[in-house]
């Protein structure tokens, strides 16, 4: 059965609320243990600016795609130009 708007609305403040309530405890407990607090959520490990600079150039696409066939193989025949 379905929630009624008015719940579904009273269940999203709720949340809102628990999470503004999570987010103030968890920065009121970082600033009194300071620096030295871990960070609660795992990040990707960031490259430093010489790692970035030392990857190889890619490659151009025409080199890596196969080679076009100078006949379509089908569909429509190409378009004839009069001049």
């Amino acid at each position: 059965m379905a929630r009624s708007k008015s719940k579904h609305i009273r269940l999203i403040m709720r949340r809102r609320k628990q999470q503004k309530q999570r987010m103030k405890r968890r920065k009121k407990d970082a600033k009194t243990q300071g620096a030295a607090a871990p960070a609660p959520k795992k990040t990707a490990p960031r490259r430093s600016p010489a790692a970035v600079g030392a990857a190889p150039p890619p490659t151009p696409p025409a080199a890596s795609a196969p080679a076009q066939s100078p006949a379509p193989s089908g569909g429509e025949p190409p378009p004839t130009t009069t001049t």
